[in-house]
C-alpha cells in the first residue's frame, strides 16, 4: 500500500462520513480547509524533528569510540549496535514514513478541496443560469421542466416511449455514467447520472459535476419521474 492509498484509507475511517453528511459544497470547502490547516501543523512538527539519520559507518565510528580503548566481545559490540539503532535510526526512519503519510494527505486534501469548490463554482453558475431561464408564469408545469428528467420525459414521449419504459431507460442512462461519465440530455445539456445504491431501482441521482462523495447528486425518485411523465405536455 503507497501512501497515497493509506491517506485514503485514513479519510475513509476518520472523515468520509461526516464530510458525507455536510449539505452544501461551501461546508465541505470550511471543513476541508480546517483539516488542511491542522495537517500543515503537523507537518510542519514532523519538520523539526530529525531527518536524516547516521550512515552505517558513523555508527561504527562512534561504538568503537565508546569501547576504546577496551575490545568488546562480538556479543557487546552487536548489542550496542541494536541500542544505537533504536536510538538514532529507528526514530528517524518512523519519523520519515509519518512526515510522507502527513504530506500524501496533505495532497489528498487539497484534491478534495479543489474538486469541492469547483463543485460549488458549477452549482452557483448552474443555478444562477436556471434563475435567468426561470419564466414570468412559475406554474408547476413551466418550473418542473427545468429539471434534467423533464427534458428527458420530453424527448421519450415524442418517440412515443411509454412512462415504464422510459423510466428503465433514465435509469440505463445512470448505470452508464457511474456519477463518472457525462451523458447528455437533449434541450438540457451534459450531466452525471448515478442509481442511487440505497434504493437502486426507484432513485437516480444527478449533478452538474462528477461524483466525488455519498452525498453528491439531486436525487430522481420514480414517483417524481412519473408525476412529470404523466403531467408533460409535448406540445409545449
Amino acid at each position: 500500500m503507497n501512501n497515497l492509498e493509506i491517506a485514503e484509507a485514513i479519510w475513509k475511517r476518520q472523515y468520509d462520513t461526516d464530510f458525507a453528511l455536510l449539505d452544501t459544497p461551501q461546508e465541505q470547502i470550511e471543513f476541508l480547509k480546517d483539516l488542511l490547516l491542522k495537517n500543515k501543523e503537523n507537518i510542519i512538527e514532523a519538520e523539526k524533528l530529525p531527518q536524516f539519520a547516521p550512515s552505517g559507518v558513523q555508527l561504527t565510528n562512534q561504538i568503537n569510540d565508546e569501547f576504546a580503548p577496551h575490545k568488546p566481545t562480538e556479543k557487546e559490540w552487536m548489542k550496542r549496535w541494536d541500542e544505537v539503532n533504536k536510538e538514532l535510526v529507528l526514530p528517524v526512519i518512523r519519523n520519515q514514513e509519518h512526515l510522507s503519510i502527513l504530506r500524501a494527505e496533505q495532497e489528498l486534501l487539497i484534491r478534495k478541496l479543489k474538486n469541492a469548490r469547483k463543485r460549488l463554482e458549477v452549482l452557483t453558475t448552474y443555478e444562477t443560469h436556471e434563475v435567468q431561464k426561470i419564466p414570468t408564469d412559475l406554474s408547476s408545469e413551466n418550473s418542473h421542466k427545468r429539471k434534467p428528467h423533464t427534458f428527458f420525459i420530453g424527448h421519450q414521449k415524442n418517440l412515443r416511449i411509454p412512462k415504464g419504459k422510459a423510466w428503465i431507460n433514465f435509469k440505463s442512462l445512470a448505470t452508464e455514467s457511474k456519477g463518472e461519465k457525462q451523458i447528455e440530455i437533449i434541450d438540457f445539456g451534459k450531466i452525471y447520472l448515478k442509481r442511487n445504491s440505497s434504493d437502486l431501482e426507484n432513485t437516480v441521482l444527478w449533478s452538474p459535476i462528477k461524483f466525488e462523495s455519498t452525498n453528491d447528486g439531486t436525487e430522481i425518485t420514480k414517483t417524481a419521474f412519473d408525476k412529470a411523465y404523466d403531467r408533460h405536455n409535448t406540445d409545449i
